[in-house]
């Protein structure tokens, strides 16, 4: 018992014989050893007998800090900082906790503080770029990036985040040079590659994108926003059965990946397997009939497919079992649209916008409902909330382009355009758009620049592809069109458009019978090619057979009553033959049927000089294609042609501007009238 005693008595005595200082050394140790609650326990003592040690406080704080507990980590780093305001490290490292507790500024004046007592660490420059970075000062943290990599040039991390910062700032093309320095230093990291990969995608580098997001697949197979994205890419350049394969797989690894389904939807109305399309949907709905999502996204998949009306339906049900669901509305509003049934679709978008104020496509599509109404007004403003709702939404800037494009604002549209390329630059319709607009401002340059951009994003998307041909075609670029569509014609021979397409090529380089077997080539493949009556009917009327040219018009009409392109044809047909007041109501009808046409203006003002009743009317449309398209050189020479048979010598001068603006027509005349 009285060894029993004795060691009783010793615990005591040995406890209250303990320094500071060795509780500092036994909670360093724990600390070492990860035991990071035990070593706080130590620091505190420790404290407890010297609350003047600044190391216990930042010893405390270290641990607290690996604990998580940021917040008793900034207290110990404050009160070390208050014992010993020499402590860099504590400076840095209160700087870090406050990263943690995303108090960016409080770590920013921090890192400050630390860099003007060290200068040479780069994990200073380091970790405040992240924070300014945080804040949104991409640009600061960039400037920290680069005096990190000045101190510490072989650092891979240092080039990813400058990477990262720099894909924030819509700069890809510098991202994408960081992370292939990064990737030579550390070729097995998949985030990394993942990061470039994303970069890629933007720029519309969608093979180099697919390349890297399978590389980085192969080192972490289970990154699922990598196959989505994958998806994506793989969508963009038309490969829609990759696509579809990895959506589905997608699905398979997290059902819950925002917008798969809806992606997957347009995969599948895009792939060539209508029937695989269609039964994908409409399985899942059998095996869950009462799900209101599966409804949405089967009637998507009708909606891209042009099936209006059975999607429409889809869009009822999945309302009937879930009418809370916004994008359902907006998904409805939209294929209302295509029926042009504005008011119905605009009372959608409100529903859409009244169940989630922020659904931006929501805003689009009332936006587009008013414009189908003709209110202008309206439309533009609900396009600016689109924009103010969903700022990185591309398409809001793309509609608002298309409006004002519409109104002949092509400066402005240009503008929206820019923007819309400028967030999504991998998206061919964007530089479309913005192709049509600069072609309008007579932008030779920036217009091919475009062409050739969307070549390289999407050479495999036949519909955009023959739309790319036609507003070629439609800019008098025919060397460049015949050899764009001499390779879609090798691609997809059995596709009769790009024959039609083609053929207006030839026609305007003067191959009429060229032309005209392309034509007949066309109508062969799809006999209810109503465009390709059209232009054999203008081919024919250059041959002077306008009894011909009126029987393939006629033909064209039979096949589609609303064909703006037929009318225009007619006119041309009934001018030949003296018929001006034919002309004009063939001009008029062009219009009727779409407004945005502005070259037929000029033409009825050109049709109007001969009908003694209409000189007022003439000046008129003369005047507002001339105020809608200044660079237009149709609009002049038309102008011209009216003067000469009008006998007013102001025709030179007209015709002096439309070869200026290079008129061929109108240099030829020049010689004859104008000596």
């Amino acid at each position: 018992m009285s060894r029993l005693l004795i060691v009783f008595f010793l615990l005591p005595f040995y406890c209250l014989g303990q320094t500071a200082d060795v509780y500092l050394q036994k909670g360093n140790e724990e600390s070492g050893k990860k035991q990071y609650k035990e070593a706080i326990a130590d620091f505190t003592k420790a404290i407890e007998l010297n609350g003047g040690l600044a190391k216990a406080y930042f010893y405390r704080a270290n641990a607290e800090g690996n604990m998580k507990d940021e917040q008793a980590a900034v207290k110990d780093f404050t009160k070390t900082l208050e014992l010993d305001p020499s402590n860099t490290n504590a400076w840095f490292y209160r700087a870090n906790a406050y990263n943690e507790l995303k108090q960016y500024k409080e770590a920013i004046a921090d890192f400050d503080k630390a860099i003007s007592m060290v200068h040479t660490n780069p994990d200073m420059y380091h970790y405040r770029a992240n924070a300014k970075s945080n804040l949104g000062d991409y640009q600061g943290a960039i400037d920290d990036f680069d005096q990190a990599i000045k101190l510490s040039p072989n650092n891979p991390e240092l080039y990813e985040y400058r990477g990262v910062t720099k894909a924030n700032m819509h700069n890809d093309k510098g991202a994408i040079a960081d992370y292939d320095i990064a990737v030579k230093h550390d070729p097995n990291n998949a985030d990394l590659i993942y990061y470039r990969a994303n970069s890629k995608a933007n720029i519309g580098d969608y093979r180099g994108a697919i390349e890297d997001f399978d590389r980085s697949l192969r080192l972490k197979p289970n990154n699922v926003e990598a196959v989505f994205y994958k998806a994506n890419a793989e969508a963009n350049v038309g490969e829609y059965k990759a696509a579809v394969a990895d959506f589905k797989r997608t699905i398979q690894m997290n059902p819950h990946v925002p917008n798969v389904y809806k992606y997957l939807a347009h995969a599948l109305a895009n792939d060539d397997d209508e029937e695989g399309a269609l039964s994908y949907f409409g399985d899942q709905i059998k095996r869950d009939p009462n799900n209101a999502e599966l409804y949405l996204y089967d009637g998507l998949v009708k909606s891209n497919m042009n099936r209006k009306q059975e999607a429409i339906e889809e869009f009822n049900k999945s309302i009937s079992l879930d009418p809370k669901n916004s994008d359902t509305y907006q998904s409805r509003g939209d294929a209302r649209l295509g029926f042009k049934d504005y008011h119905n679709a605009e009372l959608d978008a409100d529903t859409a916008i009244k169940l989630d104020p922020q659904n931006s496509y929501a805003y689009i599509t009332k936006g587009r409902a008013k414009f189908g109404l003709n209110d202008t007004i309206g439309a533009l403003k609900e396009l600016n909330k689109a924009i103010e709702v969903g700022s990185k939404n591309d398409y809001a800037y793309a509609i608002r382009g298309d409006l004002k494009s519409v109104k002949a604002d092509y400066t402005d549209a240009l503008k929206d355009y820019d923007k819309a390329v400028e967030l999504n630059g991998g998206y061919a319709e964007n530089y479309f758009r913005r192709l049509k607009a600069r072609i309008k401002t007579g932008d030779r340059q920036g217009a091919i620049a475009d062409f050739n951009r969307i070549m390289e994003i999407n050479p495999k998307r036949v519909s955009l592809m023959f739309e790319v041909g036609k507003a070629m075609n439609g800019a008098g670029f025919y060397s460049e069109a015949l050899a764009f569509l001499d390779r879609q014609i090798k691609n997809n021979p059995k596709v009769g458009d790009n024959y039609v397409q083609h053929g207006i090529a030839l026609q305007n380089i003067g191959k009429v019978q060229d032309a005209m077997h392309d034509y007949n080539t066309a109508i062969q493949l799809d006999p209810k090619s109503y465009e390709a009556y059209d232009n054999l009917a203008d081919a024919k009327l250059t041959m002077n057979d306008t009894s011909g040219a009126m029987k393939d018009i006629s033909k064209a009409i039979d096949l589609k009553e609303d064909d703006a392109g037929a009318y225009y044809i007619r006119a041309k047909v009934r001018l030949m033959m003296k018929n001006y007041q034919g002309a004009v109501d063939d001009y008029n009808s062009v219009l009727y049927i779409n407004l945005a046409n502005t070259d037929v203006y000029a033409r009825r003002g050109y049709a109007e000089s001969f009908l003694p009743d209409e000189k007022e009317r003439m000046n008129a449309d003369f005047k507002y294609a001339e105020k809608v398209e200044p660079k237009n050189p149709e609009t002049y020479y038309q102008r011209a042609l009216a003067k000469l048979h009008l006998n007013d010598k102001s025709a030179c001068a007209d015709l002096n501007t439309a070869a200026g603006l290079g008129s061929k027509a109108a240099q030829e005349d020049l010689k004859k009238y104008c000596k």
